[in-house]
Parts: C-alpha cells; structure tokens; sequence
C-alpha cells in the first residue's frame, strides 16, 4: 500500500528537479544495471569453472586453454544480451558445451541399455550421488590416473551429463534443462555411465593399460 504523501500528493517535479516518475525509472535503471555486474568480474570468477569443466569434456588440460578463450570472446559478446533469466554459471556452461562440441574430437556414439521399463523414482534413486558409498568416492576421484582414463573412455553422451552431476554438482533437472533433454533421457544416460565407468574400473582395463 501506498503512503498518503506518495498516493495523494501533488503531481510535478521532485528529487531535485526531476517528476516522481522520473525518479522511479532512475531507480530502476540502477537497480537493473546492479544486477548484471561488468563481464570481467563475472568472468574472473566463473573462468576457473569454465576451465574446469572444458578440460573434463575434451579430456586435455592443453585443450582447455584454447576452449576457455573461446568461450570467454562468445560470452563476452552475448552478455550485454543476458537478462538473467538463467543462473550465470548454466548461461556459461552451455555456451562451453558448444564450444566443445565443436572444437573436440567427439568420442563414438552408442545406444545406452534400455531403461524403459524401469520405475522413474527407483532410476532416481540409482543415479543419486550417494557421497558415503566407496563407489561415489571412487568416482569423485578424478586425480586418479585410471578413473581419468576411464571417463576420457565413454561416449560424449554419457561422459557429459555424468561430469555435470559428479564434478559441477548440477541436480538432474539443471542437466536436462542445461542439456535440452527429457529428463528421462538424462536419468538412463546417467544411470548407464555410471555402471559403465565402475565396470571400466572394475575390470581394470581402462584404456592406455597396454602402452
């Protein structure tokens, strides 16, 4: 509700010259452009994300160089378009994935094990990061030259959703909207690539054993 000196009081200038109205517009013009703060601070603090994650997506550390100033010129050029409509790191991870998919070697395609037939709560439930559980240890160990090698193994389309959840810690919905899948699609592809990833590791035959 509106005070009685702001709902009933006389139309014309105020604030030093200039109409309420005016005013109000001002106020919202501040406020509008506080919450985008100057891209190089965002992106001072987004950047070591950004590499990060194009470094597990291509599998090379040298790469990600390269893909992380790529990704800096294209946000750099669209954020005076964003209006924050989505969180600013989701904003910069999809642009990364589409830089990385353009630039990375892509990994050859498969079919994920059907999953049609499986309760949607108990697919959940299987692809849920379970932090107490020597598997869920096991796969967080990235520094681990064999669990590297064994994620550097799967299919882009396995590997993907797996290092969003396990590395950048995004919710199964934030993959599926971040990715632009059905979220039924994310929880199969999660669910088949971490089963793959423990076999992998299991077997021990991650790639690169031989040399």
């Amino acid at each position: 509700m509106l005070k009685a000196e702001e709902s009933c009081g006389p139309p014309g200038p105020a604030h030093g010259g200039v109409t309420r109205e005016a005013a109000d517009w001002l106020h919202w013009g501040r406020r509008a452009r506080a919450a985008n703060p100057p891209f190089d601070v965002v992106w001072q603090a987004q950047r070591p994300r950004v590499w990060a994650l194009a470094a597990r997506l291509a599998g090379s550390a040298d790469a990600a160089d390269d893909l992380t100033q790529e990704v800096g010129v294209r946000a750099l050029q669209g954020y005076p378009a964003f209006r924050g409509d989505s969180d600013v790191t989701t904003w910069l991870y999809r642009i990364t994935l589409n830089v990385v998919r353009r630039h990375a070697p892509r990994r050859p395609a498969e079919t994920p094990s059907s999953t049609d037939g499986e309760d949607g709560g108990a697919l959940l439930a299987a692809v849920a990061p379970r932090e107490d559980q020597p598997e869920e240890r096991l796969l967080r160990a990235e520094g681990i030259p064999d669990v590297r090698r064994a994620l550097d193994a799967l299919p882009d389309e396995l590997r993907t959703p797996l290092v969003l959840q396990v590395y950048e810690e995004l919710k199964c919905r934030e993959i599926a909207d971040l990715l632009e899948l059905p979220l039924g699609t994310v929880l199969s592809r999660l669910h088949t690539a971490r089963k793959r990833l423990l076999t992998i590791l299991s077997e021990g035959n991650t790639p690169g054993d031989a040399l």
